[in-house]
Protein backbone atom coordinates (compact mmCIF):
# COMPACT_ATOMS: atom_id res chain seq x y z
CA UNK A 1 0.00 0.00 0.00
CA UNK A 2 1.26 3.19 -1.19
CA UNK A 3 1.16 5.29 2.22
CA UNK A 4 3.27 8.33 2.91
CA UNK A 5 6.35 7.32 5.60
CA UNK A 6 4.59 8.70 8.50
CA UNK A 7 2.15 5.71 8.36
CA UNK A 8 -1.33 5.43 8.62
CA UNK A 9 -2.77 7.57 11.66
CA UNK A 10 -5.10 5.15 13.78
CA UNK A 11 -8.09 7.56 13.03
CA UNK A 12 -7.54 7.15 9.68
CA UNK A 13 -7.30 3.56 9.86
CA UNK A 14 -10.45 2.91 11.71
CA UNK A 15 -12.63 5.16 9.45
CA UNK A 16 -12.19 2.66 6.46
CA UNK A 17 -12.14 -0.18 8.13
CA UNK A 18 -15.81 0.68 8.96
CA UNK A 19 -16.68 1.81 5.41
CA UNK A 20 -18.11 -0.06 2.88
CA UNK A 21 -15.22 -0.04 0.07
CA UNK A 22 -12.92 -3.06 1.21
CA UNK A 23 -10.25 -0.16 0.91
CA UNK A 24 -7.77 -2.35 3.16
CA UNK A 25 -8.69 -5.78 3.67
CA UNK A 26 -7.26 -8.02 1.02
CA UNK A 27 -9.94 -11.02 -0.17
CA UNK A 28 -9.02 -14.34 -1.46
CA UNK A 29 -9.34 -13.50 -4.72
CA UNK A 30 -7.72 -9.94 -4.74
CA UNK A 31 -5.74 -7.31 -2.90
CA UNK A 32 -7.29 -4.61 -1.07
CA UNK A 33 -8.44 -1.42 -3.05
CA UNK A 34 -5.99 1.05 -1.57
CA UNK A 35 -3.14 -1.13 -2.99
CA UNK A 36 -3.64 0.19 -6.55
CA UNK A 37 -1.30 2.86 -8.08
CA UNK A 38 -4.23 4.46 -9.73
CA UNK A 39 -6.10 4.48 -6.30
CA UNK A 40 -7.96 7.56 -5.45
CA UNK A 41 -8.72 6.77 -1.54
CA UNK A 42 -4.83 6.30 -1.69
CA UNK A 43 -4.12 9.62 -3.04
CA UNK A 44 -6.64 11.24 -1.01
CA UNK A 45 -5.75 9.47 1.84
CA UNK A 46 -1.60 11.12 1.02
CA UNK A 47 -2.87 13.92 0.43
CA UNK A 48 -5.20 14.67 3.63
CA UNK A 49 -4.21 12.09 6.21
CA UNK A 50 -1.26 13.94 7.47
CA UNK A 51 -3.11 17.16 8.16
CA UNK A 52 -5.33 15.49 10.83
CA UNK A 53 -3.18 16.63 13.85
CA UNK A 54 -1.47 19.70 12.00
CA UNK A 55 -2.58 23.01 11.95
CA UNK A 56 -5.10 23.52 8.68
CA UNK A 57 -5.05 27.15 7.77
CA UNK A 58 -3.13 26.96 4.93
CA UNK A 59 -5.06 23.59 3.74
CA UNK A 60 -8.34 25.35 4.40
CA UNK A 61 -6.76 28.98 2.04
CA UNK A 62 -5.79 26.39 -0.51
CA UNK A 63 -8.82 24.32 -0.27
CA UNK A 64 -10.66 27.95 -0.90
CA UNK A 65 -12.65 27.96 1.86
CA UNK A 66 -14.19 31.11 4.51
CA UNK A 67 -13.16 29.46 7.23
CA UNK A 68 -10.78 27.36 9.17
CA UNK A 69 -10.54 23.53 8.85
CA UNK A 70 -11.07 22.18 12.35
CA UNK A 71 -11.68 18.35 11.86
CA UNK A 72 -10.96 15.94 8.97
CA UNK A 73 -12.24 12.51 8.54
CA UNK A 74 -12.72 10.16 5.75
CA UNK A 75 -15.63 7.53 4.37
CA UNK A 76 -18.39 9.94 5.52
CA UNK A 77 -21.74 8.17 5.37
CA UNK A 78 -24.52 10.61 5.15
CA UNK A 79 -27.20 9.87 7.36
CA UNK A 80 -30.93 9.33 6.60
CA UNK A 81 -30.16 8.83 3.05
CA UNK A 82 -33.57 8.54 1.25
CA UNK A 83 -32.88 5.46 -1.02
CA UNK A 84 -32.35 2.13 0.66
CA UNK A 85 -30.13 0.21 1.30
CA UNK A 86 -27.12 1.59 2.16
CA UNK A 87 -26.08 5.73 1.37
CA UNK A 88 -22.93 6.11 -0.77
CA UNK A 89 -19.47 7.30 1.47
CA UNK A 90 -18.57 10.53 0.50
CA UNK A 91 -14.38 10.52 0.53
CA UNK A 92 -13.66 13.21 2.98
CA UNK A 93 -16.12 15.04 5.64
CA UNK A 94 -14.26 18.76 7.10
CA UNK A 95 -15.68 20.89 9.78
CA UNK A 96 -14.90 24.17 9.97
CA UNK A 97 -13.91 27.13 13.15
CA UNK A 98 -17.56 28.65 11.44
CA UNK A 99 -20.06 25.29 12.24
CA UNK A 100 -19.84 24.44 8.68
CA UNK A 101 -19.62 21.26 6.75
CA UNK A 102 -18.36 20.22 3.53
CA UNK A 103 -18.02 17.21 2.00
CA UNK A 104 -15.19 16.21 -0.55
CA UNK A 105 -16.05 13.79 -3.46
CA UNK A 106 -12.06 12.99 -4.85
CA UNK A 107 -11.20 11.91 -8.29
CA UNK A 108 -7.56 10.39 -9.41
CA UNK A 109 -7.89 8.28 -12.83
CA UNK A 110 -11.50 7.19 -12.83
CA UNK A 111 -12.87 10.08 -15.09
CA UNK A 112 -10.32 9.22 -17.94
CA UNK A 113 -11.13 5.51 -17.92
CA UNK A 114 -12.30 4.11 -20.82
CA UNK A 115 -16.21 5.25 -21.09
CA UNK A 116 -17.15 2.37 -23.60
CA UNK A 117 -20.33 0.79 -22.54
CA UNK A 118 -22.89 3.03 -22.52
CA UNK A 119 -26.23 3.15 -24.73
CA UNK A 120 -24.17 0.12 -26.82
CA UNK A 121 -22.23 2.99 -29.07
CA UNK A 122 -18.09 3.45 -27.83
CA UNK A 123 -16.73 6.51 -26.96
CA UNK A 124 -14.32 6.71 -29.19
CA UNK A 125 -17.14 7.76 -31.87
CA UNK A 126 -17.43 10.77 -30.52
CA UNK A 127 -14.17 12.18 -30.80
CA UNK A 128 -13.26 15.60 -29.42
CA UNK A 129 -11.39 17.33 -32.86
CA UNK A 130 -14.80 16.48 -34.96
CA UNK A 131 -18.03 14.66 -35.62
CA UNK A 132 -17.42 11.66 -37.59
CA UNK A 133 -20.67 11.75 -39.38
CA UNK A 134 -21.09 15.26 -40.09
CA UNK A 135 -17.51 14.68 -41.97
CA UNK A 136 -18.97 12.00 -44.22
CA UNK A 137 -21.81 14.63 -45.42
CA UNK A 138 -23.58 12.02 -43.29
CA UNK A 139 -25.86 14.89 -41.17
CA UNK A 140 -29.24 13.23 -40.34
CA UNK A 141 -27.16 10.23 -39.16
CA UNK A 142 -24.83 12.43 -36.91
CA UNK A 143 -27.93 14.00 -35.24
CA UNK A 144 -28.88 9.70 -34.54
CA UNK A 145 -25.90 9.22 -33.30
CA UNK A 146 -25.71 11.90 -31.05
CA UNK A 147 -28.76 11.01 -29.25
CA UNK A 148 -27.03 7.68 -28.10
CA UNK A 149 -23.87 10.15 -26.89
CA UNK A 150 -23.83 10.58 -22.86
CA UNK A 151 -24.34 14.26 -21.47
CA UNK A 152 -21.21 12.89 -19.39
CA UNK A 153 -18.18 11.40 -20.66
CA UNK A 154 -15.39 12.01 -18.05
CA UNK A 155 -17.68 13.45 -14.69
CA UNK A 156 -19.92 10.54 -13.12
CA UNK A 157 -22.81 13.22 -12.81
CA UNK A 158 -24.73 10.27 -11.76
CA UNK A 159 -22.87 9.51 -8.25
CA UNK A 160 -22.60 13.53 -7.56
CA UNK A 161 -25.86 13.88 -7.95
CA UNK A 162 -26.57 10.70 -4.77
CA UNK A 163 -24.49 12.23 -3.06
CA UNK A 164 -26.00 16.31 -3.21
CA UNK A 165 -29.26 14.20 -2.22
CA UNK A 166 -27.57 12.49 0.70
CA UNK A 167 -26.07 15.63 1.89
CA UNK A 168 -29.33 18.00 1.71
CA UNK A 169 -31.04 14.57 4.26
CA UNK A 170 -28.25 14.56 6.31
CA UNK A 171 -29.42 15.99 9.73
CA UNK A 172 -26.13 17.66 10.45
CA UNK A 173 -26.45 19.88 7.43
CA UNK A 174 -23.55 19.72 5.18
CA UNK A 175 -23.07 23.22 3.76
CA UNK A 176 -21.15 21.90 0.19
CA UNK A 177 -19.83 19.18 -1.86
CA UNK A 178 -16.00 20.25 -3.14
CA UNK A 179 -15.06 17.93 -5.96
CA UNK A 180 -11.27 17.38 -5.92
CA UNK A 181 -9.66 16.27 -8.82
CA UNK A 182 -6.39 15.20 -10.37
CA UNK A 183 -5.79 17.35 -13.62
CA UNK A 184 -3.58 15.75 -15.74
CA UNK A 185 -3.25 18.54 -18.20
CA UNK A 186 -4.45 16.26 -21.22
CA UNK A 187 -7.11 17.13 -23.52
CA UNK A 188 -9.25 14.29 -21.66
CA UNK A 189 -8.54 16.23 -18.62
CA UNK A 190 -9.69 19.85 -20.32
CA UNK A 191 -12.61 18.12 -21.40
CA UNK A 192 -13.42 16.67 -17.90
CA UNK A 193 -12.85 20.29 -17.01
CA UNK A 194 -15.55 21.57 -18.78
CA UNK A 195 -17.91 18.81 -17.64
CA UNK A 196 -17.07 20.19 -13.86
CA UNK A 197 -18.13 23.78 -14.80
CA UNK A 198 -20.95 22.87 -16.73
CA UNK A 199 -22.35 20.93 -13.93
CA UNK A 200 -21.36 23.45 -11.35
CA UNK A 201 -23.63 26.30 -13.55
CA UNK A 202 -26.88 23.57 -13.82
CA UNK A 203 -27.08 22.93 -10.00
CA UNK A 204 -26.04 26.62 -8.85
CA UNK A 205 -28.45 27.45 -6.82
CA UNK A 206 -29.05 24.84 -4.56
CA UNK A 207 -28.97 24.71 -1.11
CA UNK A 208 -25.95 22.32 -1.26
CA UNK A 209 -23.20 24.60 -2.92
CA UNK A 210 -21.45 22.11 -5.34
CA UNK A 211 -17.48 23.39 -5.48
CA UNK A 212 -14.68 22.28 -7.42
CA UNK A 213 -10.45 22.42 -7.17
CA UNK A 214 -8.19 20.18 -8.34
CA UNK A 215 -5.18 18.64 -6.54
CA UNK A 216 -2.86 20.49 -8.89
CA UNK A 217 -4.57 24.00 -7.83
CA UNK A 218 -4.40 22.90 -4.08
CA UNK A 219 -0.42 21.89 -4.00
CA UNK A 220 0.49 24.90 -5.97
CA UNK A 221 -1.04 27.23 -3.22
CA UNK A 222 0.23 24.99 -0.39
CA UNK A 223 3.89 25.52 -1.67
CA UNK A 224 6.57 26.26 -0.79
CA UNK A 225 6.12 26.43 2.91
CA UNK A 226 2.98 24.35 4.06
CA UNK A 227 3.21 20.98 5.39
CA UNK A 228 2.09 19.22 7.87
CA UNK A 229 4.99 16.87 8.39
CA UNK A 230 8.50 17.26 7.84
CA UNK A 231 8.92 15.34 4.01
CA UNK A 232 5.01 15.87 3.05
CA UNK A 233 5.96 18.22 0.28
CA UNK A 234 8.90 16.28 -1.07
CA UNK A 235 6.62 12.62 -0.78
CA UNK A 236 3.86 14.54 -2.43
CA UNK A 237 5.83 16.33 -5.53
CA UNK A 238 7.58 13.05 -6.31
CA UNK A 239 4.37 10.89 -6.12
CA UNK A 240 1.93 12.91 -7.63
CA UNK A 241 2.87 16.37 -8.54
CA UNK A 242 6.55 16.16 -10.06
CA UNK A 243 5.54 18.46 -12.80
CA UNK A 244 4.55 20.86 -10.58
CA UNK A 245 8.38 20.99 -9.50
CA UNK A 246 9.29 21.96 -12.89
Amino acid sequence: MSLPPHGLNAATHAEFTKGDGAELKDSRTRPAKMRALASSSALAVNFFDAWRDAEKRDLSIALGLSARIVTLSFEYKPKEYPVKPRSPNLDLMLELDDGQRIAIESKFTEPYRSADGWSGMSAKYFPASHSLWDNAKLPAAQRIADRFRPDWLHLDAPQLLKHLLGLAHDPTQPRALLYLWFDTGLPDAIAHGDEISRFAKEVAGDRIAFLSRSYQQVFRTLLPGAEPLRGWNDYSKHRYFSEEAA
